[in-house]
């Protein structure tokens, strides 16, 4: 696949391409305090469904100001889920849903309503990791589903003009708690840490390459420099050679890191503001946005909403 390069900054220091990114708190915050939100679009138009504290089916949007409530929500309560897209056009995938621990529905949006959209053809999981770049292209990819060994989904679905389609070759490593949203793209998404059956916090980068119908092939990538659960967050809608993880929680609590991959090496960035977990990202790698999360020891469940923005935005 495409590496994205490296800038020179002077004195021979390099950085990833359009590195480090800066972090802001936003001037509005969502409607609630929860996590797990799925966040379509980006830090300058974008759409937040659903979350957790408890489940919601909640929709809001963000015009790059202030958040309000959009014109219609999901059908059912929703938290753990994956999706995304753009303000416009976007999916919500499986999750906890109505009741439904490991739901297989999923939801369409196409910029005032959201429906029914085609049902995973597998199990459904939640706390899984995924990307879209519309409500009809996406892919869905591991999770937690106590019917599978140590609970960890090995099977992932692509969906192409509205249809899911169950890949052939299952995960290198299944595993939940991956970084979740916006994992590249659905044609090539990254399944990077979360929770394995080797470790609670597995560094593995592992990348999906699509070809068509039921084929596509795994890449093992170069690993992470720090092993996360809890779902931290992800930018990226173009290809899983260009993310940004942040947050979650690492071996010693909380973790507040933000690690740029570009060019197959891993960087540490600028620290998210807030040691937040649970917050999922949305957005390319240089206009992305995360809301809400969950601060431990504390204040609990947040409401905040973050920008990250650099140079260069995939």
């Amino acid at each position: 696949m495409a590496q994205f390069g490296y800038q020179i900054l002077g004195f021979g220091s390099f950085t990833p391409a359009g590195g480090p990114g800066v972090w802001a708190l936003l001037g509005d915050t969502i409607s609630s305090n929860r996590y797990m939100c799925v966040t379509a679009g980006n830090a300058s138009a974008a759409l937040i469904s659903g979350g957790a504290n408890p489940d919601t089916n909640v929709v809001e949007t963000w015009n790059g100001i202030a958040f309000a409530s959009a014109a219609d929500n999901l059908s059912a309560a929703s938290g753990g889920s994956t999706g995304g897209g753009t303000q416009s056009s976007a999916i919500h995938i499986s999750g906890k849903r109505g009741g439904t621990s490991y739901s297989t529905a999923c939801e369409k949006w196409d910029g005032s309503t959201y429906e029914t959209a085609d049902t995973l053809t597998n199990q459904g999981a939640n706390q899984l990791c995924g990307a879209a770049e519309d409500k009809d292209n996406a892919w869905s990819c591991g999770g937690y589903n106590p019917s599978y060994t140590g609970a960890r989904v090995a099977e992932h679905e692509i969906m192409r003009s509205g249809t899911w389609t169950l890949q052939s070759t299952n995960m290198l490593t299944p595993r939940y708690y991956l970084a979740n949203n916006a994992c590249g793209s659905s044609g090539n998404g990254a399944a990077v840490t979360g929770n394995s059956s080797s470790s609670s916090r597995d560094t593995k980068n592992e990348e999906y390459t699509y070809s068509s119908g039921s084929s596509g092939s795994w890449t093992t990538n170069a690993n992470i420099t720090t092993g996360l659960d809890e779902n931290p967050g992800c930018f990226g809608k173009t290809s899983a050679d260009d993310l940004v993880v942040f947050s979650g929680e690492a071996a010693g609590g909380p973790d507040g890191g933000t690690y740029e991959y570009s060019g197959g090496t891993w960087t540490t960035g600028n620290n998210v503001p807030t040691n937040i977990r649970n917050n999922f990202g949305g957005g390319p790698t240089g206009n992305g946005l995360t809301v809400g999360g969950f601060i431990e020891g504390g204040p609990g469940y947040q409401d905040d909403a973050y920008s990250f923005t650099r140079a260069i935005s995939t």
